[in-house]
């Protein structure tokens, strides 16, 4: 016992140094067999119970949803499923990977906690995060019970009476006559499984879709997602308190994608994504990755005194005549699907990111911009693209270097058919998450299908940090590491790294490092 609690009062020293090698973004891992034994020595009680034993650190999760829930109409497309946290550990490179347990989200309220459930059919849900300070992930959902809305739909005919909508996504979050009202919820999961659900908020993503969430420590959450209409103010970015049934808005002026916490040393700066063809005409210069901060420069919990930067696209030397939502395809940027528009422009569609450095940015791009037409501005740049500032710490110009998609085997987006929502192909990215070592940077990507439903894919590539240019990069490839297939049809949506344990479960790390040490997977180039 004595040995136990003296490991316990090393736990914030240990962390402390292993999140400091993170944030340098530098992972290393401690071997599975050292994970394994110190969990079984200090697991309580109720964890023997639980088949899920936990999540190991180094190890990845993917989100998954799928239509095993009772039946629904029109092939199970956008109903109601249950969220799976599916965990693997990484193979030598990182090109491989092996199942290690998986943790279904609650479908059913206890106590202060909701039901959370994803929609099926809907490409845009599911983003996995980890925490800045590393113990936790976050993930978004609805605040129902899988089972009962899609029995409800089906028993209801096409327009169910309790929710007034056949398709989850199109729930109401505001009171809307006799129509059950909605929340959307965050889930908080920390390294043992245990999730939290407890933030159910109301007036947000009214009628549509939420994407993200994002912490610093679990006490609070900046939420992001879509409305019902272009002017729908509960589209955008929230801030809320963990507990809350409401939120607090921070940019509401368009529908946004992911948002993100990042610190680059510089401390904590808010991120968040956006895909956006604004009402009217001219410009369509809202889709970027852009950083949102208050007047002093803090993370920003209200409104008043935002600041909002593009951080990409700039408005020169990527794009034409200003509009920053777009890129001029090169020989050097092109995707081997929008190269008949080389000279010319098309539109972007940014989904989660990745800082490498402070002037090395990752981004997985959909490939299905909502602006432009099909066949032409809207073919998109979907695929890895890789922005560099100009200056080491991000300060510059960002500058897109080039695409990495090979692997991909992208095809065109105006292909896609609503009618036959299953068939293959895969237009771009969606999830992201990356880990630097040694010069090299170790990304893991999750596909975005051409049609809805289409089959998913997690991927992996590895690139080298101070690359900048495609010749200097193409020997790189995509590895297909896992399939909706290799799942039973379930569809793959977001993808992070572990959570940190806390120190109950963590406990004797320290007293193993000196015996056990840490093993460095070694990254290769594809």
């Amino acid at each position: 016992m004595a040995l136990l609690l003296l490991a316990k009062d090393l736990y914030p020293k240990i962390l402390d140094i292993f999140m400091k090698l993170k944030f340098k973004s530098v992972r290393c891992t401690l071997s599975t067999f050292a994970l394994s034994s110190i969990g079984l020595l200090v697991a309580s009680p109720s964890a023997w119970a639980n088949p899920f034993q936990g999540f190991q650190v180094g190890n990845l999760v993917i989100s998954t949803v799928s239509n095993q829930a009772p039946g629904f109409p029109n092939s199970g497309l956008d109903s109601a499923s249950s969220i799976t946290l599916m965990q693997f550990s990484l193979g030598a490179g990182g090109t491989s990977v092996t199942a290690n347990g998986s943790l279904v989200l609650p479908q059913v309220a206890s106590g202060k906690n909701s039901a959370i459930s994803g929609e099926f059919g809907s490409a845009s849900e599911g983003i996995l995060q980890q925490s800045v300070n590393g113990k936790y992930l976050t993930i978004m959902g609805y605040g129902v019970n899988a089972a009962a809305f899609n029995t409800a739909a089906v028993n209801n005919g096409i327009t169910p009476s309790a929710y007034g909508t056949v398709a989850l996504g199109q729930t109401n979050s505001v009171v809307t006559g006799t129509n059950v009202v909605v929340p959307r919820v965050v889930g908080l999961i920390d390294a043992s499984g245990n999730v939290d659900t407890s933030t159910a908020l109301t007036g947000v993503f009214n009628g549509n879709n939420p994407r993200s969430a994002t912490t610093v420590d679990g006490s609070s959450f900046y939420v992001s997602g879509q409305a019902s209409s272009k002017t729908d103010p509960t589209q955008g970015v929230f801030y809320a308190a963990k507990g809350s049934t409401t939120a607090t808005p921070i940019d509401t002026s368009t529908d946004t994608r992911v948002v993100s916490i990042v610190n680059n040393g510089k401390g904590n700066t808010l991120y968040v994504s956006r895909d956006y063809n604004p009402p009217g005409s001219g410009a369509q210069n809202n889709t970027n990755v852009s950083s949102l901060k208050s007047s002093t420069g803090d993370l920003p919990t209200t409104s008043t005194g935002l600041i909002s930067t593009h951080i990409t696209p700039p408005a020169s030397p990527n794009s034409i005549g200003g509009n920053n939502g777009s890129i001029t395809v090169t020989t050097g940027n092109e995707n081997m699907v929008n190269n008949s528009r080389l000279g010319k422009f098309v539109y972007l569609s940014p989904q989660q990111y990745y800082f490498a450095a402070p002037n090395v940015l990752y981004v997985a791009d959909s490939g299905a911009p909502k602006n432009g037409s099909a066949g032409a501005a809207a073919l998109g740049e979907g695929g890895l693209q890789k922005w560099v500032n100009s200056k080491p710490d991000g300060s510059g110009i960002w500058t897109l270097d080039y695409d990495l998609v090979k692997g991909l085997n992208l095809v065109n987006n105006a292909t896609a058919n609503s009618s036959t929502p299953t068939a293959g192909g895969v237009t771009g990215l969606f999830g992201l998450t990356g880990e630097v070592i040694g010069g090299q940077v170790e990304l893991f990507a999750t596909s975005y299908g051409l049609n809805e439903l289409s089959p998913s894919y997690l991927y992996e590539i590895t690139d080298t940090l101070s690359d900048t240019t495609s010749a200097s990069s193409s020997n790189e490839t995509f590895t297909t590491l896992i399939s909706s297939t290799d799942l039973n049809g379930a569809d793959i949506r977001g993808v992070a790294f572990a959570p940190v344990p806390e120190p109950e479960s963590f406990a004797l790390v320290g007293l193993g490092l000196a015996g056990l040490g840490f093993m460095r997977r070694k990254a290769k180039k594809a």
